[in-house]
């Protein structure tokens, strides 16, 4: 059976509607689909606690509002990613980078933030990190001793006042 001039024209229509249906569709599905995350970065370097390399099985942790976003313990004295698997792996979008805080042992580290700023997903960087922990014991033992200082006045206060009341 062969199609007449109007029957072509019918089938070619049918074909082009079949056409723009499907390919429409796709780029629907394109949209939809979630975006990939990014790349860790990966983060080395050297640790010093107070001046002193740190010790092997100190933990360093990255966080952005207080969430963990990395983790990783060292193996030897002083550095971190110097093997395979011990790299602080940074699982962060870019924008947020600079959000990053970096701790050791539990003490927020001082480290060059321009590193983090400008580096991108997949990057490997050396971060040095220094935490100088006599300068939060410090601030903690000044506030024990203004604790107990404010206890003993509190105290001698108290035993004036019954000593002195009147009867």
């Amino acid at each position: 059976m062969q199609c007449t001039g109007t029957g072509r024209v019918l089938i070619i229509l049918i074909q082009v509607l079949v056409l723009l249906t499907v390919s429409t569709m796709s780029v629907a599905v394109a949209e939809e689909s979630p975006q990939m995350p990014s790349l860790p970065l990966v983060i080395k370097g050297n640790v010093t606690i107070d001046g002193s390399q740190a010790d092997p099985g100190t933990n360093i942790t990255a966080k952005i509002n207080d969430q963990i976003i990395g983790s990783v313990q060292t193996s030897n004295t002083g550095v971190y990613g110097d093997l395979s698997g011990n790299s602080l792996i940074v699982t962060a979008e870019p924008d947020n980078f600079k959000n990053i805080a970096i701790y050791v042992n539990g003490n927020e580290a001082e480290y060059d933030g321009d590193k983090l700023v400008n580096a991108n997903p997949g990057d490997t960087i050396e971060l040095d990190l220094t935490v100088n922990k006599d300068n939060m014991e410090t601030f903690q033992d000044n506030s024990m001793f203004q604790f107990v200082l404010l206890g003993l006045i509190i105290i001698v206060a108290v035993f004036v006042a019954l000593r002195y009341r009147s009867k």
